[in-house]
């Protein structure tokens, strides 16, 4: 599986280091961060041979465009992104110029593949859900309208549609049984707002049924020949590369590394700038830089023990390097849990969460007590994910 880059605000040099020292594959550019023209230059720039470069067109957040306090950054100055009649949506009549525009819009910056513009999904068995299935069975007959490009249909879902285990397994049906299919999916689940805890992002997406459906998601589409990327995923990325996705995308802030619909709207500006954190493969946790080395005075083998780890022995590392660290450990820890196996890989990531939790009661026993109790229930709920994976999909 393929690490990509989730790209946000103030990317600086991380995508072109990370691009040349090979801890990503390519990226996920935004529009809400870039203009047209710099869209354009931007691509010019990462383009090179086996990269993988993406626009995620973000046409959900139209939906923000009335409100008091939109925080859009410069999609608006995007042609396509104007929001249409809702009655329009409802009757499938606005949908194919939608995408068309949106497609062509990527097509002039270059791009050979398209992500295709979709709605929010906030509930299974909502209106919406029956809109985004819509762009969905559109998403290939727009693309040929526009050219000879690749299309993926984006599927934008609240974390409560994984909740709803009989609307998931409807959905992903109505999916797996579109006529004219897209190439593959850009897979995004949302939440209501992650928030920083300590040693690492803690948010509603770790719920057992959460992971679960996600996992589900991922495999019931691969299994059916597309490809399939997901957004902000983070540490997850590698448990949904073991389920097929070809690629996972992780930025370099919290709301890169998780997606939540409320970054659309502006909050009260203020705090401290996070401090910079470790991503340990073997705690399965992101944790900060003096607490990484305080594990690792006591007990080695937290280290993820990758070329960057370097940067974590000496001064403070930058922005730059906690990010290249960051991509670097998601990546080595995917090449070990993706074979193709997907038994003996499910296997393989059950015993990494099983030795992570041996890990974090080690530390807790050596007397670091924060976050552990934290960590030791995120990894339960990941456990009782994989679980809950295997009878959906019929492997345990």
């Amino acid at each position: 599986m393929n690490v990509l880059a989730q790209h946000g605000f103030g990317p600086k040099d991380k995508l072109t280091r990370g691009l040349e020292q090979g801890c990503i594959a390519g990226a996920v550019l935004s529009p809400r961060y870039l203009t047209p023209d710099k869209m354009r230059e931007t691509i010019a720039q990462l383009r090179g041979t086996g990269r993988q470069l993406l626009m995620d067109p973000e046409f959900f957040a139209t939906a923000y465009l009335r409100h008091p306090q939109p925080n859009l950054g410069t999609l608006e100055q995007w042609d396509y992104f104007q929001p249409p009649r809702r009655g329009a949506l409802i009757s499938g009549t606005a949908i194919p110029e939608i995408i068309q525009r949106c497609m062509q819009a990527q097509a002039d910056m270059g791009l050979g593949e398209w992500i295709a513009p979709s709605v929010y999904v906030s509930a299974a068995d909502s209106m919406d859900s029956g809109i985004a299935l819509n762009f969905v069975a559109h998403a290939r007959r727009a693309a040929d309208a526009v050219g000879k490009g690749l299309a993926f249909a984006t599927l934008a879902v609240d974390r409560d549609v994984f909740l709803n285990g009989a609307g998931l397994r409807d959905i992903v049906d109505a999916l797996t049984a579109v006529d004219n299919p897209p190439d593959g999916y850009y897979i995004l689940v949302g939440n209501g707002g992650a928030r920083d805890s300590g040693n690492q992002i803690r948010s509603d997406i770790y719920h057992p049924e959460v992971i679960a459906g996600l996992m589900y998601t991922n495999y019931a589409l691969s299994i059916n020949g597309a490809r399939v990327v997901n957004g902000y995923c983070h540490l997850l990325g590698p448990l949904l590369g073991v389920c097929g996705a070809e690629a996972a995308a992780s930025g370099w802030f919290s709301g890169l590394r998780q997606f939540s619909m409320s970054k659309y709207v502006k909050e009260e500006s203020g705090g401290r700038a996070p401090v910079i954190r470790y991503v340990s493969t073997p705690l399965l946790s992101r944790i900060k830089q003096p607490d990484f080395l305080a594990y690792q005075s006591v007990i080695p083998e937290v280290a993820s023990e990758t070329p960057s780890d370097a940067l974590y022995n000496r001064e403070e590392p930058s922005r730059t390097d906690e990010a290249l660290q960051s991509w670097e450990a998601v990546q080595a820890l995917s090449r070990a849990c993706t074979t193709g196996d997907i038994s003996a890989d499910l296997e393989n990531f059950k015993q990494r969460v099983h030795r992570a939790s041996e890990l974090w009661s080690a530390l807790q026993e050596a007397g670091f007590a924060q976050d552990v109790e934290a960590n030791l229930e995120r990894l339960e709920t990941i456990r009782e994910g994989i679980s809950l994976f295997e009878k959906l999909a019929e492997l345990a």
